[in-house]
């Protein structure tokens, strides 16, 4: 049985989130989680592991990665990582759900995608600002 956890998506505060992330090991395990780690494709028994996966296929090993199958990747205890685990997933960018004995979890996407919208339209604004100044530089040294 599969139940959730965490809370509705985009419920998530910028500045939560990027307090989470401000830690190196959180990096770390929501980079394991979202599969950009590329030992973080199979779990330690070598099955593989889908982290952007909606549900277990009928008969399939559950998605996601428990803590302890994280713990196996990082130089981080599993209590460590299942406290990592509960700041990410309390910033809105992690979420958890049990099957029967184990807490599963994975990256949300959207709100991790949602995230760098918002990085790179304050991006864009500067570099259009910058643009503006180059461009009365230009004209000023032009004379």
């Amino acid at each position: 049985m599969v139940t959730s956890a965490a809370g509705a998506p985009g419920a998530a505060s910028p500045v939560a989130a990027f307090a989470a992330l401000g830690d190196e090991t959180r990096w770390a395990v929501l980079e394991a989680l979202a599969g950009t780690d590329p030992a973080a494709s199979t779990d330690p028994t070598g099955s593989t592991v889908p982290a952007a996966s909606a549900g277990p296929a009928p008969g399939a090993a559950p998605p996601g990665l428990t803590a302890s199958a994280l713990a196996a990747r990082l130089p981080v205890t599993r209590q460590a990582i299942a406290k990592h685990l509960a700041v990410l997933e309390a910033a809105g960018l992690v979420e958890s759900w049990v099957v029967g004995r184990e807490r599963r979890y994975r990256a949300l996407g959207a709100e991790l995608t949602a995230l760098g919208r918002r990085l790179e339209r304050i991006g864009d604004a500067w570099e259009a600002r910058l643009g503006r100044i180059a461009g009365i530089a230009e004209r000023l040294e032009r004379g």
